[in-house]
């Protein structure tokens, strides 16, 4: 029976799970049966059902095999997928092919072992899969001698941190198992929404791919296309830079109100104070841009130069500053907000941020370039034939109030650097420069002769960008 399964997963690896989110209108059966026989049309060969009721619904009209499997929870167990033998022989007698449960090394309600429910469903000539968390589970269910095994909950219990999109790792580890003589059918699942997340586990070495969500519950997916901004807000945007804290107070999307401060000494009073500005105004929101690298998810500012003193550690957060708060690095918020603009939305976008110092960002299809801690792009620390740093020959902070001519000669060469940097690496459409040295008139000509365009957010590109990054999500 595995060897069939396999080679209808070899005619057409996508597997659709036909479930909605419960309560919503479409948790019906006969609606379900429609979206699976929907796939079905189009080639779909396994489909993959939960529930007692939709299962005896749709198994037999569907005229593909099914995955089965019964979500029930029990007081005191963390287990819901199929979790005790009731579930399974409830399952074996609607006739599914294949019954998928939990792998887990958790204590299921009812005391039996995966080992328990695996013989269970063997004996009754049907395929047992594995819906696994971790690396750990992938072997106990090679142990207990599945024959399927998925990575169905992967970020779901706890014990391996959720990715953003697919655990790719833990499809390759399932199949480096499977390429070391244990033959099993490896199922790929979890958060697959586009077609290059299932070409990339099939690629891996998945022989199947199972989507749900994303094909078949409208209710995920308009949250999932649900624009995150609210104009309504009152937000508080900061730029934090290497010499000044500015502020901007955006109330339902405009700029009403621009301060700027400058920058105390210690990391304890710039909290305080930025703080203490979010109370007197009122917001409901802040979106910080600040020199550093930030993580998107934490606020925590990891790794920071001298150029902003006692920097690294800094935590932007809802915990510190008392109000729900975004924080990305300058060079990505200012890019984010360039991003936003009329002029340049759906565009591949870079930004050059020369202020203090020299930031730098991307954003395409409505996704900021950076790493999963929100590492950016060291623009700022590309070496110049004579050794020093585009930063060093281009920020702020290397330039005197009134730069000589050398000065300025050395800043041209490291801009032209950084610009063709940027469009070798990146390819973008449009490569933004702002920035008090970015916008100063004697580099203007450079910029314009480059092909660069001056930030249309003017002087206050980064306070723009700021008040973006606090809603931002990444895709």
């Amino acid at each position: 029976m595995l060897q069939n399964l396999l080679a209808m997963l070899q005619d057409c690896p996508l597997i659709v799970s036909a479930q909605a989110s419960e309560g919503a209108a479409v948790d019906d059966p006969e609606t379900l049966f429609r979206l699976a026989k929907t796939s079905v049309d189009q080639g779909v060969q396994v489909v993959r059902l939960q529930g007692a009721e939709n299962i005896r619904h749709i198994k037999d009209r569907i005229g593909v095999p099914v995955i089965g499997l019964i979500k029930k929870s029990f007081p005191g167990s963390e287990v819901y997928i199929t979790p005790t033998a009731q579930e399974v022989r409830r399952l074996i007698a609607l006739g599914c092919q294949i019954i998928a449960m939990d792998a887990t090394p958790r204590p299921r309600p009812d005391g039996s072992s995966l080992d328990d429910l695996v013989a269970l469903i063997q004996d009754a000539g049907c395929l047992a899969m594995a819906d696994c968390d971790s690396p750990e589970a992938v072997d106990y269910a090679f142990e207990c001698d599945v024959d399927l095994v998925g990575t169905t909950l992967a970020g779901y219990t706890g014990a391996r941190p959720m990715t953003v999109g697919p655990d790719f790792d833990l499809v390759r580890y399932a199949c480096d198992k499977t390429a070391k003589g244990r033959r099993k059918a490896i199922i790929a699942e979890g958060r697959y929404a586009q077609r290059w997340q299932v070409e990339a586990a099939l690629n891996i070495g998945a022989h199947g791919v199972v989507v749900g969500g994303a094909i078949n519950d409208p209710l995920k997916q308009t949250r999932a296309m649900m624009p995150s901004g609210q104009a309504n807000e009152r937000v508080l945007a900061v730029d934090l830079g290497g010499t000044w804290i500015r502020y901007g107070l955006f109330d339902e999307g405009r700029l009403v109100e621009v301060e700027k401060v400058e920058r105390p000494a210690g990391r304890d009073e710039r909290i305080a104070a930025i703080r203490q500005r979010a109370k007197e105004l009122k917001v409901q929101r802040i979106g910080v841009g600040t020199g550093g690298t930030v993580d998107p998810k934490t606020g925590e500012v990891w790794e920071a130069k001298e150029i902003i003193p006692d920097h690294a550690g800094t935590v932007l957060s809802f915990d510190t500053l008392g109000v729900p708060t975004i924080a990305l690095n300058d060079g990505l918020a200012t890019s984010w907000g360039h991003a936003c603009h009329p002029d340049l939305a759906g565009k591949r976008v870079a930004t050059l941020a020369l202020g203090t110092g020299v930031g730098a960002g991307f954003v395409a299809e409505g996704r900021i370039f950076c790493g999963p801690r929100g590492e950016y792009l060291r623009v700022n620390d590309l070496y110049l034939p004579d050794g020093s740093t585009v930063e060093e020959a281009l920020g702020g902070a290397a330039l005197t109030n009134q730069p000589s001519e050398e000065q300025k000669a050395k800043a041209v060469t490291a801009f032209r650097y950084a610009v063709e940097y940027l469009r070798t690496a990146y390819f973008p459409d449009e490569i933004v420069v702002c920035g008090g040295v970015g916008l100063s008139e004697w580099l203007r000509a450079e910029v314009e002769a480059s092909g660069c365009l001056p930030s249309p957010n003017g002087e206050n590109a980064g306070l723009i960008g700021a008040f973006h990054a606090a809603y931002y999500r990444q895709s």
